[in-house]
């Protein structure tokens, strides 16, 4: 399935929903989160991406951005391609600064358990790349 697409977003949230670890570690943390992905248009990434997800309960997701959301994660195209084939840690990334987050960065850090669960999930979602990624 195309990454980043509602199908992409939604099959993350039935993993999600299933997935104990995750769940036990999330526990307390309410959050509404998205992605907005850039494009590389040098790299055959024309659009850019938006997608969310409410968190722990993974019930709700979305295509495009919300005003009411906790954190906003953004990058380019390439990089999430790294994270998501585990060629660098998303914590890595966003400290080179290669990701952005805004949000209750503190808060976040409580539940890191909970976040690297979360990123390791997202690497068992099947994932069509598209462009030089493909």
């Amino acid at each position: 399935m195309l990454t980043f697409s509602k199908e992409w977003i939604d099959a993350l949230a039935e993993k999600l929903k299933v997935d104990d670890e995750y769940q036990k570690a999330a526990e307390g943390f309410n959050a509404i989160f998205q992605f907005i992905v850039e494009p590389e248009p040098d790299k055959g990434i024309t659009e850019r991406r938006e997608v969310g997800i409410k968190l722990p309960e993974c019930d709700e997701t979305w295509e495009g951005i919300r005003d009411d959301a906790n954190y906003t994660m953004s990058g380019k195209y390439g990089i999430y391609v790294d994270v998501l084939k585990g060629q660098i840690g998303a914590t890595k990334a966003i400290a080179m600064r290669k990701l952005k987050v805004k949000g209750n960065l503190a808060n976040l850090l409580k539940f890191k358990r909970a976040i690297d669960r979360y990123v390791e999930v997202l690497g068992e979602v099947p994932s069509e790349f598209e462009g030089d990624y493909a």
